[in-house]
């Protein structure tokens, strides 16, 4: 696409704008139209490098439905023009007499109450210079580009803030009752402003009736053209923030050097893949003794044989049984999209917790090794530091890294389903920035049934119109995959990788490696029977889990094992462990051949460790399956394994809203699921559930699904969209603790928390170091933090030296510490202040 061809010059449109300035750095000024030429620069190149062209073509499809062919370019000059008008606002005379010391266009009385702002002036500037512009156009072409224009001068008010909400924050602005909103509005009509305009300029704000008109058009529009223009919104936004960002770090850069962005060249790691000593096995059939290489290399096949076949779908789903090989599955199909799809160039494995982040980043080192390949592969969360490049072509690699991590500029990206919901519909100021990298990607999404199952209707609606309209090929994946389709009413997009899972998990290496046993569930005292079947099960010297719902009966029934002189060594993990705990629990649990693991549902889903015997608390049927997945998950052939039903704690009571749990007869404590458990018939399971879900979405309440499209999502409502598709609905209110005190890694490494916690300190207080320097390097002793950090409930008392933030630091860390653990006691009384 030709984007020179739609961009207007603001020199041939604004009087003096080429004696404004926009920056300032010491003694060196760049002007309005300098910064612009620079943004613009960076447009181009991201518009090639992600080959963005399809992808406003869809917008323009959509958004500019029934607009004629002069339409359809108008509808582009005002996208890229976004992008020219941004920072136009800067002719305030306050900015650039307060921030850029220029006094050429004092000679303007603009009110007192403008100050220095420049996002909302640049605005207005944009509404006056276009709506002027439309009135050559016919009435239908007229009304689609008028709305089109207020949504990006909304987007231009909003560059440098959240987006929030485009009726409270813009529409309800023009309001005549607003008095310092009038005097503005005023002020841009006044002759002393519209003669800085070489063409005709004048900004008539919308009434009442043209306010309402225009909510109640876009509420008018159907679903997917709803989650259309929330995505255009969303998208513009961050083309506009990413090019302003990256002209402004060459402006201030250390050499004003170019920045470098990140092309995607996927040859390299799909020749060392298909060269993988797994992969050529798997193409020549050598599957070795194991029986259940068959099954996976099976897997493997059919689920790339039926991709390719249905290459043109967006919506891919990948049903399979615990251990039949489904990472390495997903990895092949999403190379196999991208070397099959010129216009994708970026994967995206998304996981629900950042122990399997790290435990899939792990498995691409087997892989790729030491090869240039791992350079295009990084993890997005908050335990990993910045990752730094070596660019000859960009002096300032601090810079560099922070740039492609705000902006997720890499090739492959690890992330949290987490972050890519904040992606997709967080309202933080940084949130939104790398929506645009995502366009043309391929996202796989592992273990979805972990997703809060309230919006389970709002997920599947918003990922298949994100799919068709941002071409994102998404992979649903996991052992218990509810059928989300029933919760939409249009299959054409969408297919299951696997026809017939059945097949594999019916399969007597799957079905039968582990049996159930519900004789627990029945017993007076649970806790004396549990306790005293665990000994009498450890005799067999093999490896035991088991599993609670609620952290203190875990930590009580560990204290209770620790009290007993046994033969094997008694472990416990849990979301209170740091990293660096859970990381040498996990180690020591693939190493040995006999011990007990007492665990909450941090263990559940994915994590890849193999046991022998395991008790559960029963909760929902698919956490069942998913942890009867990490018992025998290797399948062996001299025995099989057996997972032990308890109920001990009311799921009702954790599960609150989760239907999974209050509808009993979708429990164990029904004789149908344990039937549905034994034949891995989830399909059955899945339907009463998902009829439920689609029933509660269509009724006139609060959850009603059509009326949070219509009412937030159309209205770009982005505050209640962010609220509403929150995945983790937590109201403990809690606060994090560091604990000073020395560990080791599982390699022997020694790590000083005091010396980690005074590196932060200074790091914060540290007011000289260049900005991404600071933040890279924060990045990386925040890493490291993570290693004695802790959240403790809030209402607890205790002693710290010193609180940074929303971190207290305790010195005497070893003194919270019971075997080896946080003794989680000591934050459990509100009355004793310890010392």
């Amino acid at each position: 696409m030709d984007i020179d061809r739609y961009l207007v010059s603001l020199e041939k449109i604004i009087i003096n704008i080429d004696q404004c300035y926009g920056h300032r750095d010491d003694d060196y000024q760049e002007t309005i139209n300098e910064h612009i030429q620079l943004c613009t620069k960076y447009l181009k190149e991201i518009f090639k490098l992600k080959k963005l062209d399809s992808i406003l073509k869809s917008f323009n499809i959509s958004l500019g439905e029934g607009l004629l062919d002069e339409g359809k370019e108008m509808f582009n000059e005002l996208f890229f023009n976004t992008i020219t008008f941004h920072d136009t606002g800067k002719i305030n005379p306050f900015f650039q007499s307060e921030k850029m010391a220029n006094l050429v266009i004092n000679y303007l009385n603009p009110p007192k109450n403008l100050e220095s702002d420049h996002s909302k002036l640049s605005a207005y500037i944009y509404l006056g210079y276009y709506l002027n512009k439309l009135d050559r156009f016919k009435k239908s072409d007229y009304k689609i580009l008028k709305t089109i224009v207020y949504i990006n001068a909304f987007v231009i008010s909003r560059h440098h803030s959240k987006i929030n909400d485009f009726k409270t924050c813009f529409i309800d602005k023009f309001d005549s009752d607003d008095e310092l909103e009038k005097r503005i509005i005023d002020w841009v009509n006044d002759d002393e402003f519209t003669k800085l305009f070489k063409d005709g300029f004048s900004f008539i704000p919308l009434k009442q009736k043209g306010r309402n008109n225009l909510f109640e058009k876009l509420r008018k529009q159907n679903i997917d053209k709803q989650i259309d223009i929330y995505a255009y919104v969303r998208f513009l936004y961050s083309l506009l923030v990413s090019c302003d960002y990256y002209a402004t770090s060459e402006f201030y850069g250390d050499n004003r050097n170019n920045v470098m962005l990140r092309e995607a060249d996927f040859s390299e790691i799909i020749e060392l893949y298909d060269n993988s000593e797994l992969v050529t096995k798997i193409r020549k059939n050598d599957i070795g003794k194991e029986k259940i290489n068959g099954l996976r290399t099976k897997i493997f096949l059919e689920a790339e044989r039926n991709l390719i076949e249905n290459i043109d779908k967006n919506i891919f789903y990948l049903e399979a049984p615990t251990g039949s090989g489904k990472s390495n599955t997903a990895l092949n199909l999403s190379l196999c999209l991208v070397e099959n799809n010129d216009n994708l160039n970026k994967i995206v494995y998304v996981y629900p917790f950042n122990t399997l982040v790290e435990q899939n980043l792990a498995s691409l080192n087997k892989i790729f090794g030491n090869s240039k390949a791992m350079n295009n592969i990084v993890v997005v969360n908050s335990t990993i530091p910045l990752k730094k490049g070596e660019d000859e072509n960009f002096s300032d690699e601090y810079q560099k890294a922070l740039l492609d991590r705000q902006f997720l500029t890499y090739p492959i990206i690890l992330t949290t389903h987490v972050g890519l919901f904040d992606t997709f519909f967080g309202n933080n100021r940084e949130s939104a920035f790398g929506l645009c990298q995502y366009a043309n990607s391929v996202i796989v999404l592992d273990e979805i049934q972990n997703y809060r199952i309230e919006i389970w209707n709002e997920i599947i609606i918003f990922l298949k119109e994100f799919a068709k309209i941002l071409n994102l090929k998404i992979i649903i994946m996991s052992a218990t995959l509810p059928d989300l389709e029933l919760l939409t009413d249009d299959r054409s997009n969408s297919v299951s990788l696997i026809t017939n899972p059945q097949e594999y998990f019916l399969n007597p290496i799957f079905k039968d490696r582990v049996k159930t046993d519900y004789s627990l569930m029945h017993v007076e005292n649970t806790e004396k029977a549990l306790l005293d079947h665990v000994l009498e099960m450890n005799k067999l010297k093999k490896k035991i889990m088991i599993k609670f719902i609620v952290r203190k009966s875990a930590e009580k029934f560990y204290r209770q094992l620790k009290e007993i002189e046994l033969d094997c060594e008694v472990l416990f993990i849990s979301g209170f462990d740091s990293v660096l705990e859970r990381e040498k629990i996990i180690g020591t649990v693939k190493t040995s051949k006999h011990l007990i693991l007492v665990a909450t549902q941090v263990i559940e889903a994915g994590v890849d460790i193999d046991m022998d015997i395991g008790y559960k608390d029963i909760s929902k049927l698919d956490s069942e399956e998913q942890f009867m997945g990490r018992i025998n998950r290797s399948c062996k052939e001299d025995g099989k394994g057996i997972v032990y039903f308890f109920n001990l704690n009311k799921a009702t009571n954790i599960y609150k809203e989760d239907d999974r749990v209050v509808q009993k007869n979708l429990t164990l404590f029904n004789d149908d699921m344990k039937e549905v458990l034994l034949e891995k018939n989830f399909n059955h399971y899945y339907q009463k559930l998902l009829m439920t879900l689609a029933n509660r979405a269509k009724k006139p309440e609060e959850k009603n699904v059509t009326n949070f499209f219509r009412d937030y999502v159309a209205c770009l409502d982005y505050n209640a969209v962010s609220k509403r598709m929150e995945l983790i609905l937590d109201t403990r209110d809690r606060v994090t603790i560091f604990l000073g005190r020395t560990v080791t890694d599982i390699n022997g490494n020694e790590f000083d928390g005091k010396d980690i916690w005074n590196r932060y300190v200074g790091l914060l207080k540290n007011n000289e170091m260049d900005y991404a320097q600071k933040i890279c390097e924060l990045s990386v002793v925040k890493s490291k933090m993570n290693y004695f950090m802790y959240q403790v409930i809030k209402k607890n008392q205790f002693d710290f030296k010193e609180q940074v933030g929303d971190i207290y630091y305790i010195e005497n860390g070893d003194d919270y510490i019971l075997d080896g653990k946080l003794n989680t006691i000591l934050f459990e009384t509100e009355d004793e202040l310890f010392i």
